[in-house]
């Protein structure tokens, strides 16, 4: 099943706040560090738990 690039987009943005929630013990928490978190060449870090 293909997707298009703006469907996996919307996901890769969504997961900045869903991820954290769902998993909190895994991901502590995903922040954008360089750009606004939309646009191609946005960078975000990832913090990781204790528990992984």
């Amino acid at each position: 099943m293909a997707k298009s690039a703006n469907d996996v987009w919307g996901a890769i943005f969504a997961a900045t706040n869903i991820y954290p929630a769902a998993m909190p013990i895994l991901i502590t928490g995903i922040r954008v560090t360089s750009r606004d978190g939309v646009t191609a060449g946005s960078i975000r870090e990832i913090t990781f738990g204790n528990g992984t």
